[in-house]
């Protein structure tokens, strides 16, 4: 039996553009976000001129925004108080979060859901409103105690803050655990301190990892709850680039934006080779 097909009907403009933005409409997204950031990476090897503007020319790349870069003292002791800090708030933050998921694992769903529901309210919440909260609850506590604004209270308010992040990371492949193991630990003859560092920390590995990657990245981020709570004469990498963009941007700043998009492309890349090696063992 012979069919007949209808014959094809011509595309207009409209219907062709419809067309191609459905088929390429991702690549049109991801051109309109990572554009500036080739921008900003071509324009970071390009030369300064007298007044320290920069010179666009593409034909001689050149490596003297960033030598320009680590010469400046005050840089360097801003991103030496970022690593201080992020050295102090990851390891405590990510300790907290486990500790808190693998004990609201065997609690009840209230407490799950108020834990839960708590660390939800904690990410979402503005963060002017909770630079403000620990600002003042900094002012009533930690400073009669003898202590001023500084890098501890900085430390503190980041701990306050990354540490729901990284419940929220933790807690979802907590929930995939099999109890079995555990059991079969105790079964073995494993204390529960052994087991919890032979059994659980390794099953939560690829999680603890994107905690740590998110937590690092939102403490080297933080600007608000920073600014509020670092006090005078003291700069971190975000209040840092804040300060010299008020003054107008830089040559250095694209050296800096492309160091700092270059080590968050390659920790985001280590981060998922890691879950993509376990589901290959």
């Amino acid at each position: 039996m012979r069919i007949i097909r209808p014959p094809r009907r011509s595309m207009n403009a409209s219907n062709q553009a419809k067309l191609f933005f459905k088929r390429f409409y991702i690549f049109i997204v991801l051109a309109i976000i990572y554009i500036p950031l080739i921008i900003i990476i071509l324009l970071s090897f390009n030369g300064q001129t007298e007044k320290g503007n920069v010179v666009i020319n593409f034909d001689i790349p050149t490596a003297e925004n960033y030598i320009e870069l680590f010469k400046n003292n005050e840089f360097l002791n801003a991103l030496a108080n970022s690593a201080i800090i992020s050295v102090i708030v990851v390891p405590i933050s990510v300790i907290i979060a486990i500790i808190t998921c693998f004990g609201i694992w065997n609690a009840r769903n209230s407490y799950i859901n108020s834990i839960m529901g708590m660390s939800k309210v904690s990410v979402a919440m503005p963060e002017p409103i909770t630079a403000i909260s620990l600002a003042l609850l900094f002012s009533t506590t930690v400073i009669p105690l003898g202590f001023d604004f500084g890098m501890f209270t900085i430390c503190l308010a980041h701990i306050c803050f990354c540490t729901p992040y990284a419940i929220l990371s933790i807690y979802p492949k907590m929930q995939k655990m099999n109890r079995n193991l555990i059991w079969a630990s105790y079964d073995l003859g494993y204390s529960r301190a052994k087991t919890f560092f032979k059994i659980v920390i390794p099953y939560l590995a690829p999680a603890i990892l994107s905690a740590s990657a998110v937590t690092l990245a939102m403490s080297l981020d933080d600007f608000i709850i920073t600014h509020f709570t670092k006090g005078a004469g003291l700069d971190t990498l975000s209040t840092k680039i804040y300060t010299e963009v008020k003054k107008g941007i830089k040559p250095e700043m694209y050296a800096l934006s492309t160091l700092i998009f270059v080590s968050v492309l390659i920790l985001l890349i280590l981060v998922n080779k890691l879950p993509e090696t376990e589901r290959n063992k």
